[in-house]
């Protein structure tokens, strides 16, 4: 199955501390690079190398295929929202190569499948902070999940730049109802997480391990391919 940009409108529409983003709210970040990872279950997603304020951070997701080889429909809109706001076209194909990129705090060189399209791109990126349980742990486990990409200059959303009217109209709702918003899952509560993390720094400390980005291993029935 090969997944090429859309400016249909089902495609286009809106989805319901330091220099380090690690809670809820909306960035200015360029992207370094975006690289394609297929997992050994079937399961495809892009993770973003990016530059916030000059220091380097991964954010791992959207998924856009599903485990059962389906699209998942939230990710692809993500992503296809992206490539709209990269200038992309209705029907253009995504480029895809392998480059190699030095990460991690031993600037090691890794392969990457990268997305050459959003490469070295400014941009406005909405992530909300997701808690849920560590099925191998059973203890609470933070991630950040990318809710949507905006332009660089004007805060317009995908939808707004194929209308061509009402730029930034999108982003300053969410930074007045929803930029702050945390989601709690497999019946976390904000009291269970603010518990969960004075034990932690009582314990270990309070100092936050940075991602690195991980090399995609080269897969086969890719959605970008």
């Amino acid at each position: 199955m090969k997944l090429r940009v859309s400016t249909k409108a089902e495609a286009v529409d809106n989805f319901s501390g330091s220099s380090y983003i690690s809670k809820s709210g909306i960035y200015d970040i360029i992207i370094n690079f975006a690289s394609v990872d297929v997992a050994a279950s079937g399961a495809e997603s892009v993770n973003f190398n990016i530059d916030y304020d000059g220091s380097q951070q991964v954010i791992y997701g959207p998924y856009v295929q599903n485990r059962d080889g389906n699209v998942n429909e939230i990710g692809a809109r993500i992503i296809n929202a992206l490539a709209i706001i990269a200038g992309m076209g209705d029907g253009d194909e995504y480029e895809i190569e392998e480059e190699e990129h030095a990460v991690g705090k031993d600037k090691k060189v890794q392969t990457f499948n990268v997305i050459t399209n959003f490469s070295d791109l400014p941009v406005k990126v909405w992530v909300q902070t997701e808690w849920s349980i560590n099925p191998n742990t059973n203890l609470p486990k933070k991630r950040l999940v990318i809710k949507d990409f905006f332009r660089a200059e004007d805060g317009a959303s995908a939808k707004e730049i194929v209308a061509g009217k009402d730029f930034g109209k999108r982003l300053e709702l969410i930074k007045e109802k929803y930029a702050d918003n945390v989601t709690y899952r497999d019946g976390l509560t904000e009291e269970d997480i603010k518990k969960f993390e004075q034990e932690k720094a009582k314990s270990s400390g309070s100092n936050t391990k940075v991602p690195t980005a991980k090399a995609v291993k080269p897969k086969t029935a890719s959605l970008f391919k």
